[in-house]
């Protein structure tokens, strides 16, 4: 695949991307994105272009709102994780993007390990989480980049699972996140996903949630035991 990314001098090392000088060096390639240091933050965005670049942070914005004590308990992801058994309270976030729903489940008191397998949201994710409140930092632990399924694992509560999906939302901001990410990492087909809640399954954690668009098929085409429902997403619990 032709590298659609532009790292600038001091990012991590080891990261799948063209080596540029400046922005208007990976506009001249015609490369989509580049990742570079603003604000003292990894940040991923289009060059030439008007958007917010893009970075891991839980504490400013909407995701800041989202994680105080009084929102957390009623997100719909909260409730879909259900209370802990046999004092096993560990959740692991499988496709940890940006980290995002890994600080709700945080938030809400679980011990959550992050697996990410792109290099390059992996980079962010440990960068945003360099910079996170003590309360997230002591409580969300990312693994090595890799595929989640070649990590050793503790007994786990639950496994989480969001498999990106095309956003329906109305949202630039929701669009431009989707769009840019799936750019460094492809959409799974039928066989990945079947796969993907196979091998979730065969952890036998306590509890699988999967985030689903809506009006879409269950993961896989399987029924779950019972599902959460929002406007535009739902949980699918398996247990």
């Amino acid at each position: 695949m032709p590298s659609v990314l532009g790292l600038l001098p001091g990012c991590p090392e080891g990261l799948p991307g063209t080596p540029v000088d400046t922005p208007a060096d990976a506009l001249a390639l015609e490369l989509s994105l580049v990742l570079g240091w603003q604000d003292e933050r990894l940040c991923l965005w289009h060059p030439g272009g008007r958007e917010t670049p893009l970075s891991v942070n839980f504490s400013d914005g909407k995701q800041g709102y989202r994680l105080t004590p009084e929102r957390v308990r009623h997100e719909r992801l909260i409730k879909a994780l259900g209370k802990t058994r046999e004092g096993i309270t560990t959740v692991l976030d499988a496709t940890a993007g940006l980290g995002r729903d890994a600080a709700l489940i945080a938030m809400a008191g679980f011990p959550v390990l992050l697996a990410e397998r792109s290099p390059v949201l992996h980079a962010m994710l440990a960068d945003g989480l360099r910079r996170a409140p003590p309360v997230l930092a002591d409580t969300m632990r990312l693994l090595p980049c890799a595929d989640a399924a070649t990590h050793s694992l503790p007994p786990l509560h639950a496994v989480y699972l969001d498999p990106m999906f095309p956003s329906r939302e109305k949202s630039a901001a929701v669009k431009k996140d989707l769009q840019w990410l799936q750019q460094l990492a492809a959409y799974p087909d039928e066989a990945e996903e079947a796969g993907l809640l196979d091998w979730a399954l065969g952890l036998q954690p306590h509890r699988v949630v999967v985030k689903r668009p809506g009006k879409a098929d269950p993961l896989a085409k399987r029924r779950p035991h019972h599902l959460i429902s929002g406007k535009a997403i739902r949980f699918d619990v398996y247990e």
